[in-house]
């Protein structure tokens, strides 16, 4: 499903959910309204929960696509829900990374609006967005943000880092730069687990990218570093720390060895030893073999 036809299905979509309350009574529409704020969130926890955990990237990339835009609607519906904001972002973002090898311009839409979704999770954060309207930079601000704003933060960060990456040639993305990496260190600052520890192998992903004379901690020292660290969170079980490594760290230190070694060690690897991230692991190997195809073209 392309982004406009998804678009104009969530359109759609939030249009005949807000018709069914506004053509309700008075106890209807507030009834409707704070089921949708008291209970969309667990219920969009035990959702990505199964979803993460399926047996199979094709299922969950099927899942995501659908998912996404039941969860749109319900954002729309209640738009200063801090949880579910984070969730939509969430979302997005895992999709674009499902899709963004077999269309990249497609993956970058996505990102987009995660990250449009993400910053008004954060913004939902008076002081956050006070900050914003005043014009101070997001790494200003994200000390400001606590624990409750962990997920959004990393999610947020992560679809601003993986549109970046998506458009480096544009000398105007570095630009940029510091304000998905301070979201995503302020997200480990909070939780370094988190996700299987996403957020390190993310670092890890955008260090091997990162001149070290930005300031900004990149680097390929820094990147080997940052991709143990995250390799450790699950034991070595969360393959997609692998394939960040291999397809960025690897390519950039022209290490050919080293990328087949370890894209070769995801494919041999058993998805269900990752207990609840089985369908992630799937989507690595999937990952891991697209990789390899191109490889002459990454070296």
């Amino acid at each position: 499903m392309k982004i406009t036809r998804l678009k104009g299905f969530k359109l759609l979509l939030t249009i005949v959910l807000a018709l069914a309350i506004m053509t309700g009574s008075g106890c209807v529409k507030t009834a409707v309204k704070t089921g949708v704020h008291l209970s969309a969130v667990p219920v969009m926890d035990l959702m990505m929960e199964s979803l993460l955990d399926s047996p199979s990237s094709t299922l969950l990339k099927d899942g995501m696509a659908s998912n996404v835009l039941l969860v749109t609607a319900l954002a729309e519906m209640d738009p200063k829900n801090q949880g579910l904001l984070s969730k939509t972002c969430f979302l997005y973002t895992s999709y674009g990374m499902m899709v963004e090898d077999e269309d990249p311009a497609y993956a970058v839409e996505l990102y987009s609006i995660a990250k449009e979704y993400g910053m008004r999770s954060l913004m939902t954060d008076k002081k956050f967005a006070k900050g914003l309207e005043e014009g101070k930079k997001i790494p200003e601000l994200t000390p400001l943000l606590g624990k409750k704003y962990m997920e959004a933060l990393c999610w947020t960060g992560l679809a601003y880092g993986l549109y970046l990456m998506q458009n480096m040639d544009d000398p105007m993305a570095l630009m940029d730069m510091p304000d998905c990496v301070a979201m995503v260190q302020r997200s480990m600052e909070l939780d370094d687990h988190y996700m299987f520890g996403v957020g390190k192998a993310f670092m890890g992903g955008y260090y091997a990218m990162l001149p070290e004379f930005l300031g900004l901690g990149g680097g390929p020292d820094a990147s080997a570093a940052m991709f143990e660290e995250a390799r450790e969170v699950s034991g070595g079980k969360f393959l997609l720390v692998d394939v960040f490594e291999a397809r960025f760290l690897s390519t950039y230190v022209d290490d050919r060895d080293r990328f087949e070694s370890l894209l070769n060690s995801v494919l041999e690897a058993d998805s269900s030893a990752l207990s609840g991230g089985e369908g992630l692991n799937d989507l690595a190997k999937a990952k891991a073999k697209y990789y390899l195809s191109i490889e002459d073209t990454l070296f």
